[in-house]
């Protein structure tokens, strides 16, 4: 099934409370997971191709304050395409005109030999990845180096096509913005939610955990987190279905 994580805020954050909370995720998605952020304007990229929940790894990670970013991505998998191995593991990463770009999907897409590739080739043996060099090398095509209001709606078309041959959940960085488009028959999911002041005393669905976000948070820090599944019990919006949501410095920009 797979579950994704996303997040975008105005200034650098550290994830442990929504990565805690989805840590516990692993429990049905055991081949693999990841967690990639923008420490400065190249990637970090922390995973493993065993499950999360029982990675010391990943035990260390939702407690080191170091991981500090204003945009994350991370996932979770349960294997459709491709072996357990972590070459097959999101999120996957490539250069393209200075900026390094992130990718984490969540489904199936078939019929991969129309997905023409170019410059961009995948490692691992994943429809993901394939979908992910195809679309780097139409955005190379297009030329695309500072993305506005036009190239967001080329992107949501583009992304509609590819969600033509399965399904199709999937979060896209290059370190600016975090792109974030839901399938277009509402397969598995996509929530967000806004965090913003005034804080309160929250929940964590999955392991029953409150969490008092006065103490946590700095309240000159807000932004967004989108999930597969909600995870707390604050107020979650689901995507539309074939929406494509954009954010920028923890803010929503674009949504058609």
């Amino acid at each position: 099934m797979c579950e994704l994580l996303g997040m975008s805020f105005n200034e650098a954050v550290n994830p442990e409370i929504s990565f805690k909370g989805f840590q516990k995720r692993g429990k049905n998605n055991p081949d693999g997971w990841g967690i990639a952020y923008y420490p400065d304007k190249s990637v970090q990229i922390f995973k493993e191709h065993i499950q999360i929940n029982t990675s010391k790894f990943a035990d260390f990670l939702k407690n080191y304050s170091f991981m500090n970013s204003k945009i994350f991505i991370a996932h979770v998998r349960r294997k459709s395409t491709g072996k357990n191995s972590h070459m097959n593991t999101h999120p996957f990463c490539r250069e393209l005109n200075g900026k390094e770009y992130l990718f984490a999907h969540n489904g199936t897409i078939r019929n991969l030999n129309k997905l023409n590739l170019g410059r961009f080739k995948p490692i691992g043996e994943t429809d993901s990845e394939h979908i992910f060099c195809y679309l780097l090398e139409s955005i190379k095509k297009k030329n695309i180096i500072n993305w506005n209001e036009n190239e967001f709606k080329w992107l949501g078309k583009k992304l509609n096509q590819i969600n033509k041959f399965g399904k199709l959940n999937c979060l896209m960085s290059n370190g600016e913005y975090l792109f974030c488009y839901h399938d277009i028959e509402g397969y598995n999911g996509l929530y967000f939610t806004q965090r913003k002041p005034p804080y309160g005393e929250i929940m964590l669905e999955d392991i029953d955990w409150k969490v008092n976000l006065r103490e946590e948070k700095d309240p000159n820090k807000t932004g967004f987190i989108i999930a597969t599944n909600k995870l707390t019990n604050e107020g979650w919006e689901q995507f539309n279905k074939g929406e494509l949501i954009v954010f920028k410095d923890g803010k929503m920009i674009y949504s058609k």
